[in-house]
């Protein structure tokens, strides 16, 4: 992979793909008021949106592990804080000050919007630090096929987060570049867990978060986290950090890559999605961004659009439900919905992503400029969260 991969890459595209491929996946329950894209498809093991989180957390693994080995632990958090808080404050506050206001309007709701017990003042002292503690604005959205929620994408920005003091912390006592093979085992241990869940089910059909029945944790500033999705989004991530942490033995091959395609879809389709699925995408998306034409490696290399996307997009589709935009049909719902999410995105990166990462060095020492080695990957590229 080391050779294979380059500086130029196609993790930029990859990312964008895998941010329009949750709102392909969201048009069905946001718009139409039906099972996920996906779904019915896979038997129930998982779902067009779940994948593309998932895809999102391989790609971080990579690249966040790379940061983690070169970076202190200070300018390590500094970077990654500037990268998620100031477009997820943002959102927040469009989607309170702008966004609900005029769906309150919409709705007929004005009165008592600003003094009700879960109003948008609310919203934001429970939402601002990560995790998510409020759904809802107002009581509004509760005619919406999926009701309540203004943003039910940014969930996965605290397993993400979680994944980021991970390696910040193996990092730290060395663990990254002296004993990987800790990692290894710590992957091997979330997969065998996986293979134990799979078991229970009829050809391995087990839902992509599958149910552990442990009980989840209730953590400061990230909010309540499922162990049935922190296992299977660190294990995939844990992949990523292995692709980098191996890069010099991990082979690219086109053989193998079309292999892990047809495991991936196959899995999907008849059985064994979590034990072979997962595993041969975390390697198919290392396989597309070795081998994507020369072209199509300038994708989010000056404008990056894929986060903007993926917080942007839900309350974009619960308000183009709301309008009625769902009655013309899946096509046209989604078209309105990415067309809008781009839009939206483009701003987030001129007006607050770009600038704020701007202030990745501030009070901080710059780390040493060495000769780069074969195949090094950007560590500061701005990364999607589960979004990553």
């Amino acid at each position: 992979m080391a050779q294979a991969l380059g500086r130029k890459n196609g993790f930029g595209l990859l990312r964008l793909v895998l941010a329009l491929a949750v709102i392909f996946a969201h048009a069905m329950p946001l718009g139409m008021g039906k099972p996920d894209l996906g779904l019915l498809e896979s038997r129930g093991q998982t779902n067009v949106g779940a994948i593309a989180v998932s895809g999102f957390f391989v790609l971080s693994g990579l690249l966040i592990t790379r940061s983690g080995m070169r970076l202190s632990p200070a300018r390590f958090l500094w970077n990654r804080a500037i990268r998620i808080l100031p477009g997820l404050w943002a959102c927040l506050l469009l989607t309170a000050f702008v966004v609900a206001p005029v769906v309150a309007y919409h709705q007929g709701r004005l009165a008592g919007f600003w003094s009700h017990p879960q109003g948008p003042l609310e919203y934001l002292e429970a939402n601002w630090s990560i995790g998510v503690y409020q759904w809802g604005i107002s009581g509004l959205l509760d005619h919406v096929p999926h009701p309540t929620a203004f943003n039910g994408s940014v969930w996965s920005l605290a397993y993400e987060v979680l994944c980021y003091l991970l390696v910040v912390s193996l990092a730290a006592v060395g663990v990254l570049r002296r004993a990987r093979w800790a990692v290894t085992l710590m992957v091997l241990g979330l997969y065998a867990y996986m293979v134990h869940l799979a078991s229970a089910f009829h050809l391995l059909r087990a839902p992509e978060y599958a149910p552990t029945g442990l009980t989840g944790w209730q953590l400061p500033f990230l909010g309540s986290i499922s162990l049935d999705m922190f296992i299977p989004l660190t294990f995939m991530f844990g992949l990523g950090a292995l692709a980098e942490l191996y890069k010099d033995r991990l082979p690219v091959n086109d053989v193998a890559g079309v292999l892990a395609a047809v495991a991936f879809l196959g899995s999907a389709r008849f059985g064994g999605f979590t034990v072979l699925g997962l595993p041969a995408f975390a390697y198919l998306l290392v396989w597309l961004a070795c081998r994507m034409p020369g072209p199509l490696t300038k994708v989010g290399t000056r404008v990056d659009l894929s986060y903007g996307v993926y917080i942007y997009a839900f309350p974009i589709q619960q308000c183009l439900a709301l309008w009625g935009v769902g009655k013309h049909g899946y096509w046209a719902y989604t078209a309105a919905s990415v067309a809008l999410s781009v839009v939206a995105a483009f701003c987030s990166w001129h007006t607050v992503e770009k600038p704020a990462l701007k202030l990745k060095d501030l009070g901080l020492r710059k780390p040493p400029r060495g000769p780069e080695r074969p195949g090094a990957v950007p560590a500061e590229r701005p990364l999607s969260p589960a979004a990553s």
